[in-house]
């Protein structure tokens, strides 16, 4: 079964999701293969946390935040194959999604980055609240993908600690960010999104490519230009939790010349064994410097190299 939480409105005359952003949250489980939820796989949200923590044999939780140009089937996809990479490098936590109203489709980034604007509070809200009161000792990891990251850097810092019940003061253990739509001056010491990220998490990777052609033309604006963390690393000095991680080698040695694609610069991170048993590592906590996946890169990074 896949769980997932959504902020997508649902139809019930259809019994399908939409494009549209809801004014409530559902709960949704989904057996495999099927591609979307129906109104057969909504449950209440304690069915639904019953179900995520006894999924896990462990007492780790990861939700997945998926990125711009995603349907709900997408994410399902991309979902599914985050568990699989991650069990096959020994991890026993749940998987799960937040699924919010991308548009999937290229044309939408203005609309989708408004929506996850208007999502982010409930990531915390409808998600890593009710999971971390569920049961003492969960330890709940964030793995965002491009535009998610930006949800979850707007949602951690739109949620006091009054705003999840009975967890005071709330947070998470890993944050993962691969592809990172977050702009590089937000990251900064001293800026806002650092802020927000060293109070609520015990340790930030950021995962960039400096192959991401979606980050490229993203990074273009009426205002000049603005970096993006996905593609350009963070920019020092950084809190000592923090790591950013040099993955275009890996794209480069990994990715056939068939594959590329613009669109998929921005995505091949699903599909690699490196990333997934680097991840692993990660959430396990082990030590960053010294990770048999990792590798000194000529900036001063670190470098994947599986």
């Amino acid at each position: 079964m896949d769980y997932f939480f959504s902020r997508r409105t649902f139809n019930q005359s259809k019994g399908t999701f939409t494009k549209d952003f809801a004014a409530l949250t559902r709960y949704a489980r989904v057996p495999e293969p099927i591609a979307e939820a129906g109104a057969a796989h909504l449950i209440s949200r304690d069915q639904w946390l019953q179900g995520v923590l006894s999924s896990a044999t462990t007492n780790d939780v990861v939700i997945f935040v998926h990125g711009f140009n995603t349907s709900q089937a997408e994410m399902l996809i991309r979902q599914r194959k985050i568990q699989g990479g991650l069990m096959a490098h020994g991890f026993g936590g749940a998987v799960i999604g937040l699924d919010w109203a991308s548009d999937g489709v290229l044309s939408g980034y203005g609309r989708d980055r408004t929506d996850a604007k208007r999502t982010a509070p409930y990531l915390v809200l409808d998600g890593i609240g009710p999971i971390l009161n569920a049961r003492p000792g969960i330890r709940i990891h964030i793995l965002a993908h491009s535009m998610g990251a930006y949800l979850t850097l707007r949602g951690f810092s739109q949620v006091g600690d009054s705003g999840a019940p009975g967890t005071h003061p709330w947070g998470v253990e890993q944050v993962l960010f691969l592809a990172a739509d977050v702009t590089v001056g937000w990251m900064e010491a001293g800026a806002w999104g650092g802020l927000v990220m060293d109070h609520r998490c015990k340790r930030l990777t950021n995962y960039y490519s400096g192959f991401d052609d979606v980050l490229a033309l993203s990074e273009i604006n009426k205002f000049g230009t603005a970096p993006k963390i996905g593609r350009n690393g963070m920019s020092g000095p950084l809190p000592g939790r923090f790591n950013d991680l040099y993955c275009g080698q890996q794209y480069d040695r990994t990715v056939p010349q068939a594959q590329r694609s613009v669109r998929y610069s921005h995505t091949w991170y699903f599909d690699n064994a490196g990333v997934y048993q680097d991840v692993a590592r990660t959430l396990a906590g082990q030590s960053a410097a010294t990770m048999p996946t990792r590798l000194p890169a000529s900036n001063g990074d670190q470098a994947l190299r599986v």
